[in-house]
């Protein structure tokens, strides 16, 4: 988690996660692309990826993330 609080104090000016796909339901699981936009004082970033969350009593539990859409949609037994 700390990885993450660093690349957001880089991205000072400008921090955003944008789904960009609905919402897919699997189970105890929900897959979702997305991106990542920084700004600030080092590079600008456009981070796509997609998420993994496991939802457990209305929590996320865990969060996993892949760059290949593909590979995630695999991963919850579904194919795109």
């Amino acid at each position: 988690m700390r990885q993450f609080e660093q690349l957001r104090e880089t991205w000072a000016e400008a921090d955003a996660v944008e789904a960009i796909s609905d919402f897919v339901d699997s189970g105890d699981r929900v897959v979702v692309r997305m991106i990542w936009r920084g700004t600030g004082h080092g590079p600008v970033a456009d981070l796509e990826m997609t998420s993994i969350y496991t939802i457990r009593k209305g929590r996320i539990v865990y969060d996993e993330k892949f760059w290949d859409h593909t590979e995630a949609l695999e991963a919850v037994g579904l194919s795109a």
